[in-house]
């Protein structure tokens, strides 16, 4: 456990700084060749992680996250080493939603980059709304995830106001 652990903190903080280092152009552009398809791998792996919420899937929605995973909300960060810890969490928290009139949940900015061929960062805004389609919540989010045998998976996950969610200059947008 120590040396997934370990390892997971090496991968989180690589993210980390080249998320605030500048690539130089040659290695910018090599770092770019593969956006599009695998750009889209990674949306497509988010959207049906937030199909996950629509269906109220506790257990689909932890197959998303790598072990172990972060998340990072205004209360603080909270490591999750296992999927059935975030099965329990997310069972939980759907459970509060649902009473509180939840029901859907849909991306109304979706934002991809990645940052080598088996990591990736993505940011924007998710849309929860209630069973009469009224809007329930706008989330911010960002995710790192990393590339596994199984796909795409969240290893570090923030939550944050919509406004911040993050823009990036180039390609890897989606509606």
């Amino acid at each position: 456990m120590r040396s997934r652990f370990l390892a997971f903190a090496a991968r989180l903080c690589t993210t980390a700084l080249l998320l605030l280092s500048p690539a130089p152009p040659a290695l910018a552009a090599e770092a770019q060749a593969p956006e599009a398809t695998d750009g889209q791998s990674v949306e497509q792996a988010l959207r049906a992680y937030e199909d996950a919420w629509s269906r109220h899937d506790a257990r689909a929605i932890a197959s998303f996250y790598y072990e172990p995973a972060m998340r990072v909300s205004p209360a603080g960060p909270i490591l999750r080493a296992t999927r059935a810890a975030q099965e329990a969490f997310f069972s939980g928290l759907l459970s509060t939603l649902l009473q509180q009139g939840y029901a859907t949940s849909a991306w109304e900015q979706l934002e991809v980059r990645l940052l080598d061929a088996n990591t990736a960062i993505a940011s924007g805004v998710v849309v929860r709304h209630r069973t009469d389609g009224n809007v329930f919540q706008r989330q911010g989010v960002t995710y790192n995830l990393w590339r596994t045998p199984e796909g795409w998976k969240i290893f570090l996950s923030a939550t944050h106001a919509p406004a911040t969610a993050l823009r990036f200059e180039s390609t890897g947008r989606a509606p």
